[in-house]
């Protein structure tokens, strides 16, 4: 009998299978599952989930040495365990392989002993193994190098071979294989972040000040305390995801659209530059994501955020709005719209590696489909001299530069503001000479960001 409260392997087993048959994501498995482990064990689990992820391309290129199967042919709960037991023997320190492999054996012992035998030799092989391993080569196939070695999609490989080169490919690669850090974002409705850094120091936690963002906190090393979700001081929150809000830059009694709002990380923080004096739209499309704005906002104390269960490519406020008493869309327009779009994602793959296995080349074309049909729908809500910031967390071209270049041509009242005007001196250069702003993990340190700011004459 699994003591599963004690058992992180067990419990990464379980979420990696869910990831690889369901497509759930890991993130919200982790949340809803870790607080079932002891505390002691929580790391780990955290650890092996991650870690698989973040390598799994290298880590099938290595069963598929040792294996009869390849792993296109593997049933999931085994060759879920098998990825696993790779990880600990090639890339965990301080575990010693028979641990690692007896304990993968475990997991696989319920589906029967054929399996549990064919797991046992397969990882006894990787091990004995593990110095000749063939991979590669980086003169005949550069892709393909690139793809194993550091773990990456070939076909996403063969567009950043193309746009950055060999060396700033491989490097953007291997920040994306690190753990990003644990960015803060002070709440200073209730708190400075001196004060903030000042008390989280004396909790155990110690922390820096962040580089561009002036509310963030970056946590180096957690020894004695631990973060609390529910702390009404600040928020987990990208340094880079930061600066959008700033970009905006919504002043006292404006009324303010968040369209996409959901989970509520830069909705509240407009907030907080608003001194809570105004109105902001948060517009979501999911009841259940709309709850999370909702409950973010009643954390921090902020009463200015009213939720709006609506979906930005459709919405009409004369059809979506009729019989409501009062329309929360100001019949002037709105000061300011921030659109933080859907998007594939593909800048924040140190943070949710998951995206690597699970987006193709089509998802960049339908994203950016999806990212038109709101900008055009959205953009009849802003008033005349009203400002536009449209941000995503991809690198891709045509989920920034090329949308924002299809906006202007089909809405000729809007023009770009450079990014470099309204966000502190020390990001300048984060803004390119359009005046995007733009961040990348290899170069900055960030999580890849896109935004861009429009103002819309009268």
């Amino acid at each position: 009998m699994v003591d599963t409260a004690k058992n992180p392997r067990w419990l990464a087993h379980q979420i990696l299978v869910r990831v690889e048959t369901r497509g759930s994501y890991a993130d919200i498995l982790l949340e809803e599952k870790l607080p079932s482990l002891e505390q002691p064990y929580r790391a780990l689990a955290t650890e092996l989930v991650y870690g698989v992820l973040r390598w799994q391309i290298k880590i099938d290129w290595i069963i598929n040495q040792f294996s009869k199967i390849p792993t296109s042919k593997l049933e999931a709960r085994v060759l879920c365990a098998l990825r696993l037991g790779i990880y600990q023997l090639y890339f965990l320190r301080g575990i010693p392989p028979h641990a690692c492999i007896s304990e993968t054996v475990e997991l696989v012992k319920p589906l029967g002993e054929r399996r549990a035998g064919f797991v046992n030799a397969v990882l006894r092989a990787a091990q004995r193994g593990k110095d000749g391993v063939a991979f590669p080569s980086i003169k005949k196939e550069p892709v393909k190098y690139v793809s194993v070695i550091f773990s990456h999609p070939q076909w996403l490989v063969e567009r950043w071979l193309k746009r950055y080169g060999l060396k700033e490919t491989m490097e953007l690669c291997r920040v994306n294989l690190t753990p990003p850090p644990t960015v803060l974002r002070v709440n200073t409705l209730v708190t400075t972040r001196d004060a903030l850094m000042e008390e989280l120091e004396k909790e155990g936690i110690k922390v820096k000040p962040t580089c561009f963002s002036p509310v963030g906190v970056e946590v180096l090393e957690r020894s004695r305390g631990r973060l609390k979700p529910t702390d009404r001081r600040y928020y987990i929150q990208d340094e880079a995801s930061q600066l959008i809000p700033l970009l905006l830059s919504p002043e006292e009694g404006e009324k303010i659209l968040d369209v996409c709002s959901a989970p509520g990380g830069k909705a509240t923080h407009i907030a907080q530059l608003m001194h809570n004096r105004g109105l902001i739209v948060a517009m979501d499309s999911h009841q259940t994501r709309l709850k999370k704005v909702e409950a973010l906002a009643k954390r921090f104390g902020i009463d200015i955020i009213k939720p709006l269960l609506a979906d930005g490519r459709t919405f009409s406020p004369q059809l979506d709005l009729e019989g409501m008493e009062k329309s929360p869309i100001p019949r002037e327009g709105f000061d300011a719209i921030l659109i933080d779009a859907p998007c594939t994602g593909l800048g924040t793959l140190r943070r949710t590696p998951d995206i690597k296995t699970r987006r193709s080349p089509e998802d960049i074309e339908r994203a950016a489909r999806t990212q038109r049909q709101i900008l055009s729908n959205m953009v009849a809500l802003l008033r005349p001299e009203g400002r536009l910031v449209y941000s995503v967390c991809t690198l891709e071209p045509e989920e920034t530069e090329d949308v924002v270049r299809w906006l202007l041509s089909e809405r000729k009242a809007l023009s770009i503001e450079p990014a470099s005007h309204f966000l502190p001196a020390e990001c300048r250069r984060l803004v390119t000479a359009e005046g995007f702003l733009k961040t990348l993990p290899h170069r900055d340190g960030l999580d890849g960001f896109f935004a861009v700011r429009l103002k819309k004459r009268a």
